[in-house]
């Protein structure tokens, strides 16, 4: 299991690990990260089909588009999500499956409007990233209205404002 190395340690690093994971599995939708040719940072939306407890996520792409070649030149990646619990920064190295089981498993029929050929389609391949390290930042509605209090009391007061232990983490994701 991953380590929590935030420097607010204050929470056990299982509990940690669950906020991340917790904002991570809530997502739909995340920005998948790659380097171009050039060396800039693109970023495009990308639809999450599953993530496992380990934070391995999994996205689907054409095997010609721009973001396959990014990924086969430089696996180094980061997918951003954000939910109503909060956000999340997973950095880790991306691989792209041909795997026909695999492809089953996560096919949705959305995805014909990308694949006409169905889960069948040559082009398609799943996007693997494995996971390094997370971050997380909590906003869950409980969290969110906490959140709101000390901000409006550290302004009238005029103080620094007071963090929560769950406020954020990092958390380490290797095995």
């Amino acid at each position: 299991m991953g380590t929590a190395i935030s420097e607010r340690n204050q929470l056990p690093p299982e509990e940690h690990r669950k906020n991340l994971l917790d904002i991570l599995k809530g997502s739909r939708t995340g920005m998948l990260m790659t380097r171009s040719p050039e060396g800039r940072i693109a970023g495009r939306p990308m639809g999450i089909a599953k993530v496992d407890d380990d934070g391995t996520i999994y996205m689907t792409t054409g095997i010609e588009t721009p973001k396959a070649a990014e990924l086969i030149r430089d696996p180094v990646t980061s997918v951003t999500v954000q939910s109503g619990d909060g956000f999340v920064v997973v950095e880790g190295e991306a691989s792209l499956s041909g795997d026909r089981a695999l492809i089953d498993e996560l096919w949705k029929p959305d995805w014909k409007a990308w694949y006409p050929e169905g889960k069948d389609d040559p082009n398609i391949v799943i996007i693997v990233v494995k996971p390094i390290e997370g971050t997380y930042w909590t906003a869950g509605i409980g969290h969110g209205l906490s959140y709101a209090y000390r901000v409006v009391k550290a302004r009238i007061n005029g103080e620094e404002m007071e963090t929560k232990p769950n406020d954020m983490g990092k958390v380490d994701l290797r095995h």
